[in-house]
């Protein structure tokens, strides 16, 4: 399939040729190369009409050029949409249509998307991190306890979050007790190396939960609000998890990205759980309100390279960063991640318990 094929797609009629075809790169999370996203707009020419369009193009280069870790989450989207897995996935939450799919011979996907336009806030305001919590619960409510044995699925979200390759070297920097460190975290240092020694606890509770479709990426820079409805962009990770694993990504690594304020987030957090939780129980009626809390807090839990992370900062005098927010000062970026740190380790507390 080419362009002229989305595009007639995207339009739902016949076209005989594009025009002023124009390619805007977007800024785009692409922490490794050979991946782009890009505006692409123009005229299609139809029965005599001048028909302006534009979408979204999504490309993933072949094992030629892109890392396995690419190539893998490129696949895992192409087949998620070619599977119509996304076609169908809760009242209120959606995927990005698809106009068209390309799949060549040296591996490079692409993917022609509908362009969604965010109605709402960004950072992400209280009313926006509830309405989407809500609205991720009715997903995991759709979805629980489904069969889901797609091998394509994505099934590393544990080890993703809780990095257990890094133990180590985070136990070392929170046990070296720098000064600096001492003055700003003080006694956090003794519970993130609880933390971190509990990751095998944690991993247990998560796997012992009942699982459903998880997005696992479910940040603010992800979540668009349109036509009164959430609509999920990069289904990159999607596979099964636990219940309430998407609302960690929502409420924590928003706020980590800089998508959400932790002055906001740390206040809402029992408000936007009842959310979801009502959300998921417009679904599955049954579903325990324990069970759903406890995969809330453990999924937090895993993130526990959060404390550490700070720490190292401090330690060697580092401006910290968070990455939808380049230009935040240091100091405020630096007092958001320390009332992160509150949250993850008050979320932490009952898992360990």
């Amino acid at each position: 399939m080419d362009l002229g094929a989305a595009v007639a797609a995207a339009l739902t009629r016949d076209v005989n040729g594009l025009s002023d075809v124009r390619r805007d790169p977007l800024e785009y999370d692409a922490f490794l190369a050979h991946r782009a996203v890009t505006r692409v707009s123009g005229v299609a020419h139809a029965d005599g009409e001048r028909i302006p369009w534009s979408m979204i193009e999504k490309t993933t280069e072949g094992p030629h050029l892109a890392v396995p870790y690419l190539i893998d989450n490129g696949d895992r989207e192409y087949a998620a949409y070619a599977s119509g897995l996304l076609d169908d996935l809760a009242p209120a939450v959606r995927a990005p249509r698809v106009f068209g799919m390309s799949a060549e011979a040296d591996g490079r996907k692409l993917l022609w998307l509908e362009e969604i336009r965010h109605e709402g806030t960004r950072p992400l305001d209280a009313q926006s991190i509830l309405a989407a919590a809500r609205d991720l619960g009715g997903l995991g409510g759709r979805w629980l306890g489904r069969d889901l044995r797609e091998p394509w699925l994505f099934r590393g979200w544990i080890d993703r979050h809780a990095q257990p390759e890094a133990a180590e070297k985070g136990l070392a920097t929170l046990r070296r007790r720098d000064p600096a460190v001492v003055a700003r975290l003080g006694d956090r240092l003794d519970a993130a190396e609880r933390l971190i020694l509990a990751q095998p606890r944690v991993r247990a509770v998560l796997e012992a939960l009942p699982q459903t479709l998880c997005h696992h990426d479910a940040v603010g820079a992800n979540v668009f609000r349109s036509g009164g409805e959430v609509v999920l962009i990069d289904w990159e990770s999607v596979g099964p998890g636990s219940v309430g694993a998407d609302l960690a990504s929502l409420l924590f690594s928003s706020v980590r990205r800089g998508d959400a304020s932790a002055n906001v987030v740390a206040p809402l957090l029992d408000e936007a759980f009842a959310a979801y939780l009502d959300g998921l129980r417009e679904e599955a009626p049954g579903a325990d309100g324990a069970e759903v809390r406890r995969g809330l807090d453990a999924a937090i839990a895993l993130r526990w390279k959060q404390a550490v992370d700070v720490a190292d900062s401090l330690e060697r005098g580092a401006v910290p960063r968070r990455g939808s927010l380049p230009d935040e000062a240091p100091e405020d970026a630096l007092a958001e991640l320390i009332v992160l740190t509150d949250v993850l380790l008050e979320a932490s507390a009952p898992i360990l318990d």
